[in-house]
């Protein structure tokens, strides 16, 4: 962001705020709480989601009974790099040059020229997949 006389700081970094200014512009009346959409379809593993930007894409990789003990192919719809969160269970993820664990709570970045993926799950696994959406 460039320098402007026109900012109004909330303390996020060691610049000069104005606390007045900055509680007379805030709003603390609570707002409704905003329903998660339903995922719009399938494609392949993927369940994926609608989500409020173009300029990404989230979905989820659910593996089941039928997907245990042998690699699947997980290509992503959208090209280039994504990021991988496991909720669920846990996954070997290979990509071209690299391979590693993800255990529930743990979250990977893949490069672009590293997929597309291959997923090897012996429990039942869910991964969330986010990816540039254009």
């Amino acid at each position: 962001m460039a320098n402007s006389d026109n900012v109004l700081r909330g303390g996020l970094t060691p610049k000069h705020v104005d606390v007045p200014e900055l509680l007379r512009v805030l709003d603390f009346a609570p707002t409704a709480e905003s329903a998660l959409r339903p995922p719009i379809r399938r494609d392949g593993l993927e369940l994926v989601y609608d989500t409020p930007a173009e300029e990404f894409a989230v979905a989820l990789l659910a593996l089941g009974a039928d997907q245990l003990g042998h690699e699947i192919d997980a290509p992503s719809s959208h090209e280039g790099p994504q990021i991988l969160l496991c909720t669920e269970g846990s996954t070997m993820v290979h990509g071209k040059s690299k391979s590693l664990t993800l255990k529930q709570g743990m979250a990977a970045w893949v490069a672009a020229e590293d997929g597309p993926i291959r997923l090897l799950a012996h429990e039942p696994t869910k991964l969330f997949r986010a990816t540039v959406g254009l």
